[in-house]
């Protein structure tokens, strides 16, 4: 079996989509293998390197495949990058997204977001996660679902609500209080709100929603998480988009679109987070959620073609070696 690059996903779906993502900038004709990764590579990636040899049975599944490129997202899936290139003697293109916290030699191309650190001749940087649909995959979903939101006034909130992650666990008041500040939002402007939660929204507070949001009648709907299809689609018709800071994917997606984007905060956020956050509302892409919505002079986030030309650069060069 023969395709332009294989990613090797643990099923989380935000790393799962910026490989996808990256595939697609580079117009690579890719296949997703998930596996579920060995307790050591995941936690301790560099012993892929040091002891490959004992773990090499979990990476020769690969060598049924015909690829350029292999390529992995975050820290737990680095190592078996590393792994694949020992065991499969280097003959295809590591493509590794997120600093991976180990030295960027290990890795052919490594692409981190803007606000990190790490610098290295093989090191490209992004602006936030790389999204994975284009405005015509927008147009497609919308088809899909524009008679289900067709009847809603505007202008359209849509609210995407994160919840409990490593960083945090927010307690029920938490997002008692940041419900309440955006029902009084959209009170303000008379519009109409629609909320996805995600996977790590407790049950607890879909009750909480449907409470607090009742008064909004026929001009509110709950997207739960097995209602994909809405997504994309539904942000040709929103005016407003509320994403909850623990969401870094779905700020950086929104963030390409031309809807006014406001970054929620259920919790304060501090490091890597915060200071994402802070260069996204410094280049105009959001602004922070203060219980009020409005119009503003938004910039749209677009840095794939720059991105596509920097990496195919870097490996037409490396090719004349």
């Amino acid at each position: 079996m023969k395709f332009d690059s294989l990613i090797l996903s643990d099923g989380t779906r935000g790393m799962e989509n910026q490989s996808i993502a990256i595939s697609k900038y580079l117009d690579l004709n890719y296949k997703v293998l998930k596996i579920k990764p060995n307790f050591f590579i995941k936690n301790f990636p560099k012993l892929a390197l040091l002891f490959y040899l004992f773990f090499k049975k979990q990476i020769l599944f690969l060598k049924k495949f015909k690829f350029l490129y292999l390529i992995t997202t975050g820290r737990r899936m680095s190592g078996y990058s590393i792994l694949a290139k020992k065991v499969l003697k280097n003959n295809f293109y590591s493509i590794h997204l997120q600093d991976p916290k180990i030295h960027p030699s290990l890795f052919d191309i490594l692409l981190v977001p803007e606000h990190d650190q790490l610098v290295a001749k093989n090191v490209f940087k992004t602006q936030g996660a790389l999204t994975f649909f284009t405005q015509k995959d927008i147009d497609f979903s919308y088809k899909l679902i524009k008679e289900k939101f067709n009847p809603f006034k505007r202008p359209l909130v849509f609210l995407l609500l994160g919840g409990d992650n490593k960083r945090y666990k927010p307690n029920y008041s938490e997002y008692c209080r940041f419900l309440l500040n955006v029902k009084k939002a959209v009170e303000n402007i008379s519009g109409s709100l629609v909320i996805s939660t995600s996977r790590r929204t407790p049950d607890k507070v879909l009750k909480i929603i449907k409470l607090i949001f009742v008064s909004f009648d026929k001009n509110f709907y709950l997207i739960n998480d097995k209602e994909k299809k809405f997504y994309p689609g539904i942000l040709k018709k929103t005016d407003y988009v509320i994403v909850t800071s623990d969401s870094v994917n779905m700020i950086s997606e929104v963030a390409t679109t031309d809807s006014m984007l406001f970054v929620g905060y259920i919790r304060e956020e501090n490091k890597k987070i915060l200071k994402f956050n802070k260069f996204f509302e410094n280049k105009s892409y959001t602004k922070k959620f203060n219980g009020h919505l409005y119009n503003y002079n938004k910039i749209k986030l677009a840095d794939r073609h720059e991105l596509k030309k920097q990496v195919t650069s870097y490996i037409k060069e490396s090719l004349k070696k």
